[in-house]
């Protein structure tokens, strides 16, 4: 891999020269309007005899040694363009983008440290600059501390979308100089994916195809997962209508996700989804569950923030008769406040009819949000959600309001294991008398839950998922405890 440094720089050396010719024009002096319009039809060397004319007209015109090494920049005379820009920064240590792009000369010139110490003054300037984060990466990268440089392009991410795919790429090549080949790749093919036709996914695909990956140019707007496997119950449930048997049983499970993304741009996507689910118990076939979910989701994505709605329509079957169907709709958006948090809020208002028990046919309002925090490098997070419900039924004893709270945190890259540990608390309290206890009734459900996925091919994966069950109720019949433990094989494309 002793031809992969050079990678680092072959790609759009001064994509990222901050200018704003329209802003330029509007409050720099008219002297420097000539050297601004050559500059714009990259007419360089006339650019820069414009603005040596100002400078000698006007030695302490520090707009235009910023243009002027600006334009030295793009025109690759790096060690020409450090004196200027030094000239802006002695003339007014803050203006803006000055310390950035004498990073850039620096970094040019292989002068590492004096380009790290104006890159992270630059930040320390703007703590929203994206591309003096990137620069930065390109700075440890060139320093071989492909690590540091990896939180920096993962910063750029949250930062500014439109260098999505550059960063992307980057972080593909230090995860492939770390010797994390498979990170590599995902990287890479998300990178590819961004925008196949790009100046830089040439390259992406050059790489992609030297480790494996997959390079195809077409980007895929679809996505199929199935799954088959075995499920283990200590205490067979019907939970929605209050059915506990105290009975084990073993279940065949199926399930199958397919979608299409039918419209797709960088700002908006559109989709369709149906889910499939069907158990089938050994000794208790009174019990077999099958789940029908059709979906529509539509979402856009913007710097800093991202939102959508999606609703969900579901008809379900017990012991092949009809069992429950609902709509649910749901608006959310999403933001990151840090390159470490996301936070997502959203909404849902579902109806729910059931086919043979009426009285619990109902109106759900819920509101939430889901806090996640990135550590180890984004190679694993931790989890806080809570959400509150209201749902009004049609008979008045099963109206109740929840408060449901769930915690937990997931490592991924463990040794090729993906770990998930959880623990979720839901109170519900009821409004109204129960008949058989005479009282409002109130239930506290807890759950833990395990959950490993061990790759076993590309597409393959082997999931364990144990969950411990406990409902502590002053309605006896409820009161329960159980252990369930799924065991499958899940394919995914």
């Amino acid at each position: 891999m002793d031809a992969m440094p050079k990678r680092l720089f072959l790609t759009l050396p001064l994509l990222f020269l901050c200018l704003n010719i329209v802003q330029a024009q509007e409050t720099v002096s008219s002297l420097l309007s000539r050297g601004l319009q050559f500059f714009g039809e990259e007419k360089y060397e006339n650019a820069i005899t414009e603005f040596s004319k100002v400078i000698k007209n006007n030695p302490a015109d520090k707009d235009a040694y910023y243009y002027l090494g600006l334009t030295l920049l793009r025109t690759e005379k790096y060690s020409e363009a450090v004196a200027p820009l030094k000239k802006v920064l002695e003339l007014d240590p803050q203006y803006k983008g000055a310390r950035r792009n004498l990073g850039i000369a620096y970094l040019h010139l292989e002068s590492n440290e004096l380009a790290i110490q104006q890159f992270k003054k630059s930040i320390d300037q703007d703590p929203q600059d994206a591309s003096a984060y990137f620069y930065l990466g390109r700075v440890f990268q060139q320093k071989k501390w492909y690590k540091e440089s990896l939180i920096h392009f993962q910063t750029v991410l949250s930062l500014d979308p439109g260098m999505e795919q550059i960063s992307l790429f980057q972080i593909g090549v230090a995860y492939l100089e770390l010797g994390q080949k498979e990170d590599a790749k995902l990287a890479l093919t998300l990178a590819l994916e961004r925008d196949p036709e790009s100046d830089i996914a040439g390259e992406i695909e050059s790489l992609l195809d030297e480790i494996g990956g997959k390079t195809s140019k077409s980007k895929k707007d679809w996505w199929f997962n199935a799954s088959m496997g075995v499920q283990f119950d200590d205490n067979l449930s019907v939970v929605k209508q209050d059915v506990i048997t105290n009975q084990a049983d073993q279940a065949a499970i199926f399930e199958l996700s397919t979608g299409y993304k039918f419209y797709s741009t960088p700002d908006l996507e559109l989709r369709l989804g149906y889910d499939f689910y069907e158990n089938s118990w050994e000794d208790t076939p009174e019990f077999n569950y099958q789940s029908n979910t059709i979906s529509f989701g539509a979402s856009h994505d913007a710097k800093g923030w991202d939102t959508g709605i999606n609703y969900y329509y579901n008809y379900s079957f017990l012991d092949t008769k009809e069992f429950i169907a609902f709509h649910s709709i749901g608006p959310r958006v999403g933001f990151s406040l840090h390159p470490k948090l996301y936070t997502n809020i959203s909404s849902a208002f579902q109806t729910t009819n059931f086919f043979t028990d009426n009285p619990r046919d109902s109106i759900n309002l819920s509101i939430g949000f889901d806090q996640y925090l990135f550590f180890m490098d984004n190679k694993a997070y931790g989890f806080l959600n809570y959400r509150y419900s209201d749902e009004d039924t049609e008979g008045s004893e099963f109206d109740f309001t929840g408060n449901l709270v769930s915690v937990g945190v997931n490592f991924s890259g463990l040794e090729k294991f993906n770990i998930q540990l959880s623990y979720m608390r839901n109170l519900l309290e009821y409004r109204n008398n129960t008949a058989s206890i005479g009282s409002e009734r109130r239930d506290e459900k807890e759950t833990v839950r395990f959950l490993i996925t061990r790759p076993i091919l590309e597409f393959l994966n082997f999931n364990i998922d144990y969950q411990y069950n406990t409902n502590s109720s002053n309605l006896v019949s409820v009161d329960s405890n159980q252990n369930l433990l799924i065991m499958k094989i899940v394919l995914s494309y």
